[in-house]
């Protein structure tokens, strides 16, 4: 077991000098942690226990909308980001 541990620890140094599997590394941590605070301020916070049906309603729409518009923004995010990347003469 302790073979396995070190091991790992070998893998986690090599991969934090290479530049990519850091950045990404780093994003995972971060979204990892920041699903762990909504769900503790979820847990703790007793959050949509005083709504009525129909809040609950217009909560999962507004949540629902919130969620395509974010889609929307990351498909024109990469939309500009693939149309940036083109040679300045090309054309699609």
């Amino acid at each position: 077991m302790l073979k396995f541990v070190f091991f790992l620890l070998f893998l986690v140094v090599v991969a934090s000098f290479i530049a990519p599997i850091r950045r990404w590394a780093l994003e995972e941590l971060k979204a990892f942690s920041d699903s762990l605070a909504v769900l503790f301020l979820r847990i703790t916070s007793q959050f949509e226990s005083e709504l009525t049906e129909d809040g609950r309603a217009e909560q999962k729409r507004w949540r629902e909308q919130q969620l395509r518009n974010l889609r929307g923004l990351a498909l024109r995010s990469e939309q500009k980001r693939r149309g940036q990347s083109k040679e300045p003469g090309e054309r699609s």
